[in-house]
């Protein structure tokens, strides 16, 4: 028994080590490595035969729980791994029966934070996104990391009855870079980059211990072939009209027209790359459900093998981790990497 493949959950609650304590009571655990623009949570599940979470064991909004998934002899005999899920704030906590189960959720972001849902108005003069990026971190008590090589600024930004997120998110997203709210961080950056990084993993067809796929290639999303930016300026100014078209694109096919205000031959090329990604690269996408697999996060790259036409490199949009009583399993959302 001592060279048995087990996985666990280890919880840490307000500064104290409660897996022991939680042992017995726990029926399943997941942990969901979200998409950019959302938050990462953590879900416990357990049995209150007892009655200790109707009484003394109560959770209460903005408890902080750290977790870790530990393996042992997951994929060799004596090898121990440990995946660090981070840092969360208790968001909700459910109560239901017979027989009587609890449930709890914690996210990744303060949950007394108000940048999530405190809509507010105001005016950016002469900024940039990495100096909008480092207020709303202040203000939810996170540490900023800015990963995108690109900062853009603005003459003028307009906030209106929109949250602090809210408000970086669109205005990010606009710019072709996402937005990741993990351990404690509010990360930001560039997907195209990620895409580029070398894949962590090669999942094979009758190799890898694969329990379930999927995938789906929508020509709605991956029809445009090029992408034209035009832009009228007020009067005595030079019309800017570009049309990007990236490497390998088809002969024919739409092209996907913008009209938005840019101020040069360049920002306008930069504009048209960028819209055309966020359309296009949706086009080609997929689920993987896999034994247990501490390797995979969000944002890391795998290369997916004997799936014929879907074969190629994905970058991971999500990866959800769940150990309960079928054991500890790992579920992906792929999305093919556009390779430009």
């Amino acid at each position: 028994m001592q060279d048995a493949r087990k996985a666990v959950v280890v919880i840490n609650y307000n500064g104290k080590d409660v897996t022991a304590e939680l042992s017995q009571y726990l029926t399943d655990f997941s942990f969901n490595d979200a998409a950019p623009g959302t938050l990462d949570d953590i879900s416990i599940s357990l049995e209150d035969s007892a009655h200790k979470w109707q009484g003394p064991w109560t959770p209460v909004e903005g408890d902080k729980i750290m977790a870790t998934i530990r393996t042992v002899n997951w994929d060799e005999r004596g090898e121990i791994k440990k995946l660090p899920l981070g840092t969360f704030e208790v968001d909700s906590f459910e109560f239901n029966g017979p027989p009587d189960t609890v449930a709890i959720k914690a996210v990744s972001l303060p949950v007394r934070s108000d940048v999530r849902q405190e809509k507010r108005s105001r005016s950016w003069e002469k900024t940039n996104l990495k100096t909008l990026a480092a207020e709303t971190a202040k203000r939810a008590g996170m540490k900023l990391i800015y990963e995108a090589q690109d900062n853009p600024s603005y003459d003028r930004l307009e906030q209106s009855e929109m949250s602090d997120l809210g408000f970086l998110l669109e205005t990010a997203t606009k710019e072709g870079i996402a937005i990741k709210v993990s351990g404690g961080k509010l990360v930001l950056f560039d997907e195209q980059e990620y895409e580029g990084k070398a894949a962590i993993a090669t999942i094979t067809r009758g190799e890898d211990n694969v329990t379930g796929y999927g995938f789906t290639q929508n020509t709605a999303y991956a029809a445009y072939r090029a992408c034209t930016v035009t832009y009228t300026p007020p009067k005595n100014k030079k019309p800017v009209k570009v049309t990007y078209t990236p490497p390998g694109a088809p002969k024919s096919g739409p092209i996907l027209k913008i009209n938005e205000q840019v101020d040069s031959q360049a920002a306008a090329l930069r504009l048209a790359r960028k819209r055309l990604r966020e359309r296009n690269k949706e086009g080609g996408k997929g689920t993987l459900s896999l034994m247990g697999d501490i390797r995979m996060a969000a944002g890391l790259t795998i290369n997916i093998k004997g799936w014929g036409r879907f074969d190629g490199k994905y970058i991971i949009d999500s990866a959800k981790h769940a150990i309960g009583s079928s054991g500890y399993k790992t579920d992906l959302e792929i999305r093919k990497v556009l390779g430009w």
